[in-house]
């Protein structure tokens, strides 16, 4: 029994500390006129995404900063934040381009201007590889 409280426990821990720092790196994306979007399909419940998203958060991200990039979360974990991240998809114009994308543990590239998906990246690939897909995409 203590055993499956003290696993209860860690998981709701890394979950909320893991949400809490990507939605905080989120944030920190304020690209007010991007010319391309970047959504990033995870999910809490997501081996690649557990595996990953630091990465993509420390290196991947920051690489991005002067780009002409917006990185958007697209929370797939449960029904309420789905429809939370959707919300958010839809102000950008986005949701019709990614509605029928499920697989978590992905970064979309997505057109600004078209609202055309220009390219899907696993995060699992090295940071360099994805910074570099990023950049072109942008150019």
């Amino acid at each position: 029994m203590k055993h499956l409280v003290f696993k209860s426990v860690l998981f709701l821990l890394v979950t909320i500390i893991g949400s809490s720092v990507f939605y905080t790196a989120k944030a920190q994306s304020k690209q007010t006129n991007p010319k391309v979007f970047a959504v990033i399909n995870r999910a809490d419940w997501c081996p690649a995404c557990q595996a990953n998203e630091g990465k993509v958060m420390r290196e991947v991200m920051p690489a991005c900063n002067k780009l002409n990039v917006k990185f958007i979360a697209n929370d797939l974990t449960n029904e309420q934040t789905t429809l939370k991240s959707a919300n958010e998809l839809k102000k950008h114009h986005l949701f019709a381009s990614i509605k029928e994308s499920k697989t978590t543990g992905i970064i979309i590239l997505i057109n600004a201007k078209t609202g055309k998906v220009i390219k899907e990246l696993s995060i699992t690939k090295p940071s360099a590889e994805l910074i570099q897909e990023i950049t072109i995409a942008q150019s």
